[in-house]
């Protein structure tokens, strides 16, 4: 209990201090008089320092786009969408003209699996269904191609 009386104390003497701040800044003369009592001493308050200039803010750079390869522009270029993106893109060693990865396109904002069949100029995404799983099989090496 005497803990919170304690706290209580620091909070009154806080305010007070703050109040008698405030009063006396709202006190203090905004002029100097119009005319000075002879053997007055009149002080002025000093200028307030300059503000130092705002140091400027660097903003961070995003990082440069990676170039592209030729499979990835193909497989862009077949999406006929700008703002497609791709990821984890792997293109075949054994047949360089099967990629799959991962595709991202404006209407479809989820990235989802792809492969690529570059000789056929087809593209297929996961549905989700038996059928895709059947033709992501192509991705793995020495699987037959198409």
């Amino acid at each position: 209990m005497e803990g919170r009386n304690m706290v209580r104390t620091y909070c009154i003497v806080a305010i007070l201090v703050v109040a008698a701040a405030v009063a006396g800044f709202f006190a203090w003369p905004r002029s100097a008089p119009v005319a000075a009592d002879a053997g007055a001493v009149v002080v002025r308050p000093a200028d307030a320092a300059p503000t130092p200039a705002p140091v400027p803010m660097v903003e961070p750079v995003a990082p440069a786009p990676q170039p592209r390869s030729a499979v990835e522009t193909a497989i862009l270029a077949s999406m006929e969408d700008p703002r497609a993106e791709l990821r984890d893109v792997v293109v075949r060693r054994d047949a360089p003209q099967i990629a799959c990865g991962e595709k991202r396109t404006a209407r479809d904002p989820v990235f989802r699996r792809f492969v690529w069949l570059g000789h056929l100029k087809m593209l297929a995404t996961d549905d989700g269904t038996k059928d895709f799983a059947n033709i992501a099989a192509v991705c793995r090496e020495g699987q037959p191609v198409p």
